[in-house]
């Protein structure tokens, strides 16, 4: 019965494992289309990502004119006020 136990939780870590590199790999996919959406249509993109289970917070911006500079501080101030 031990043995199955320890399968159980195995798996449950190899499932959690998989769903966080599933999350990471689209997540560098979405930066990697903002970029060239940026580049291709000459424009400033900024976009923010919140992990909800550990409240990591990823904020992408390519932006030459420094439009959008003010956002980065101003989010992490809010999710840190919220949490």
């Amino acid at each position: 019965m031990a043995a199955a136990t320890s399968s159980k939780t195995s798996v449950t870590r190899s499932e959690r494992k998989l769903a966080h590199q599933k999350r990471d790999r689209r997540k560098s996919s979405l930066m990697k289309k903002a970029y060239e959406y940026g580049k291709m249509c000459n424009a400033d993109i900024c976009f923010g990502i919140r992990i909800r289970e550990s409240g990591h917070v990823f904020i992408f911006s390519a932006d030459a004119s420094n439009f959008w500079s003010f956002v980065g501080s101003q989010l992490i101030y809010e999710v840190k006020k919220i949490v």
